[in-house]
């Protein structure tokens, strides 16, 4: 997400085995993602979002 900020990140275990790391990235548009990046090189393997933006 370009612009987004990392709030928390974490190290998760990775399906099939090996580790990866869970970020919850905030997006400028208020959306927070789920992001899971492989630790083996780096590929993003998942984006969630966790929640809908706020309506000003």
């Amino acid at each position: 997400m370009p612009g987004g900020k990392v709030e928390s990140l974490r190290a998760v275990a990775q399906e099939g085995g090996g580790g990866a790391w869970r970020a919850v990235v905030l997006g400028q548009d208020g959306v927070r993602h789920a992001v899971i990046v492989s630790g083996a090189d780096g590929t993003i393997t998942g984006n969630t979002p966790l929640n809908t933006p706020r309506v000003r």
